[in-house]
């Protein structure tokens, strides 16, 4: 959202917004049209690791349409990405006020939650169960829906570390590793280092 940035303020940055969206809208047929593809766009920027781009493409697609859910997904993956948890989880929040969590949000939404709450240092104790209970009402609902998805263990094997249960995180690493999920070796090293891995 242009850090909240007044673009109509400025002459000629209203001029280019009022530019691209005539020129989109003209091109796609529709403002929510447009958007959708300035969101594609920007998750293949996103799947490249160009997270400049991909945040400029998700802010274009704000531009068009400010009540499509994927923008604010969008922005969410790239501000996780930067490190911004609490922001990356005011993000997801709003993508989901729209009424429902967009497929595959879900963990990456408890995820960030959890980083929220360890990196948090304001935050008071009873404030960090809540975002912890939270979170974990999130993994179990992605679990619901994809029990077998080897992505949403292995999520949930980083939110166990990151709070200090790392058992638990073993337990989830070896779920994700038998239904095909990914953990980075720089992950496992980190755990072990905590925990040997158990027998």
């Amino acid at each position: 959202m242009y850090a909240g940035y007044d673009r109509a303020s400025v002459a000629e940055l209203r001029a280019a917004d009022e530019k691209l969206i005539v020129e989109t809208t003209r091109h796609f047929g529709s403002r929510e049209k447009a958007s959708a593809a300035f969101i594609g766009n920007g998750f293949a920027y996103y799947g490249r690791n160009d997270l400049a781009n991909a945040m400029r493409r998700f802010n274009q697609a704000w531009l068009l349409d400010p009540n499509n859910p994927e923008v604010y997904f969008g922005f969410a993956v790239v501000l996780h990405d930067r490190g911004k948890f609490c922001d990356a989880s005011a993000q997801f929040e709003k993508a989901a006020s729209f009424g429902r969590y967009i497929p595959g949000m879900t963990p990456d939404a408890a995820r960030a939650l959890v980083l929220c709450a360890v990196e948090d240092k304001s935050l008071s104790g009873d404030a960090k169960a809540l975002m912890f209970s939270r979170a974990d009402r999130l993994y179990e609902e992605a679990l619901s829906t994809e029990p077998y998805k080897g992505y949403v263990h292995a999520s949930r094997a980083a939110s166990h570390y990151w709070r200090g249960n790392y058992a638990a995180s073993w337990d989830a690493v070896k779920l994700a590793k038998s239904l095909g999920g990914e953990i980075p070796e720089k992950f496992l090293q980190m755990l072990a280092a905590k925990l040997p891995e158990p027998q």
